[in-house]
């Protein structure tokens, strides 16, 4: 291609960084110790609590923490299975291996790359105590079914929406279906905080079980630092709470900047023949966390050259996320799941740093066209 490399590095994602967080960051460094040692952390909780319109929320150190925490609050535990998607990022199974449960992985609907609920009909045994699903890259999961499903079978859900805040489903946020939902703040998410997550629930008990759990099991019930149970030290540290609070209280400006870099990308590649893009679907709010396409016939150059091409011009996309089942942890996976095989091979996510803007996005779709024709 004679297309010169980019100036400027148009990266996969990154956060949009204002003097409101500096002077949040520099308000928990100034002010967040001694009496006000918890202060950007419970506010944090009750904004997004707030925000998403639900009653608890424990922040923790990171989005993985916050999922184990809440597959060890549901008891989870070795002998029991948890109907799981096959395609997310390795924490999403991890956190159920931990609590010595089994992850048995799932096919995904080709139109929103989330679980799919005819899937997680197929594999519910008498061991099955949970579903885990992943609202992917902010595309909402199909939860009135999943839900349906999850009451007829007696299971507890857990929504895995690291990517996905200020995504909604039916007008509802996502994370606020399930027993217990996980949100992130790493720095590629829409509202980061370099590492962080947070776990919503808008049940009491559980609520109160996951907090004892995040902090040690400490009680002091017979002294002071004593322990009743076996727990973790999970909980987020207040400075990280401060820079996160102040992106969580711009989470509507964060969507709207995603929502128009997808746009971008979709009127200059929604013509090109073979390329699907994941869009949301009906009755669905995305958040476009990252935009992403799928090479549905074959292209003169594999999706793997198409990548190493981009990044030559200063481009960093990213490939479909293997399949979980594949990897060598697990036992032979019970289905073989198709549809997630397909973004394996052939998905990509593109760029959609907060920094980007229209020029950026037209020099990717520049390129793209180029490598598609």
């Amino acid at each position: 291609m004679k297309i010169k490399p980019y100036p400027k590095k148009i990266s996969f994602a990154g956060p949009s960084i204002t003097q409101k967080e500096v002077n949040y960051a520099i308000d928990g460094v100034k002010n967040g110790f001694y009496e006000n040692y918890f202060y950007h952390t419970k506010k944090l909780e009750n904004t997004f609590c707030k925000y998403l319109g639900v009653k608890y929320a424990i922040a923790t150190h990171c989005c993985t923490l916050a999922l184990h925490l809440a597959c060890a609050t549901l008891g989870l535990k070795k002998g029991d299975e948890v109907v799981c998607t096959d395609f997310s990022w390795i924490a999403t199974a991890y956190a159920i291996v931990y609590t010595g449960a089994k992850p048995v992985f799932v096919d995904i609907d080709p139109d929103t790359w989330c679980i799919d609920p005819k899937a997680i009909l197929k594999a519910i045994t008498a061991k099955t105590k949970a579903i885990m699903l992943v609202h992917s890259f902010g595309q909402p999961a199909e939860m009135d079914k999943i839900m349906k499903i999850a009451q007829k079978h007696n299971l507890k859900v857990i929504e895995d929406a690291a990517p996905a805040f200020g995504s909604k489903y039916k007008g509802k946020n996502v994370g606020t279906f399930g027993d217990i939902a996980c949100f992130s703040f790493q720095g590629a998410k829409i509202a980061a905080s370099g590492e962080g997550g947070i776990m919503v629930t808008n049940n009491k008990k559980l609520y109160e079980k996951a907090l004892l759990l995040s902090s040690m099991g400490r009680t002091d019930s017979q002294a002071v630092f004593w322990s009743d149970m076996i727990g973790y030290q999970y909980t987020i540290a207040n400075l990280t709470a401060a820079l996160a609070l102040a992106q969580v209280e711009r989470i509507d400006q964060l969507v709207a900047k995603k929502r128009q870099i997808f746009s971008w990308y979709y009127d200059r590649l929604k013509n090109i023949p073979g390329l699907k893009i994941i869009t949301e679907q009906q009755n669905s709010f995305s958040n476009y966390t990252y935009p992403s396409i799928l090479l549905q016939k074959k292209f003169g150059l594999s999706r793997d050259s198409i990548l190493k091409i981009l990044k030559e011009h200063n481009i960093h996309a990213r490939p479909g996320f293997p399949r979980m089942s594949r990897f060598p942890v697990f036992a032979k996976p019970r289905f073989k799941n198709p549809e997630a095989e397909k973004v394996e091979k052939y998905g990509i996510s593109l760029p959609a740093a907060a920094n980007l803007n229209k020029r950026d996005v037209d020099f990717v779709c520049a390129i793209l066209t180029e490598l598609l024709k």
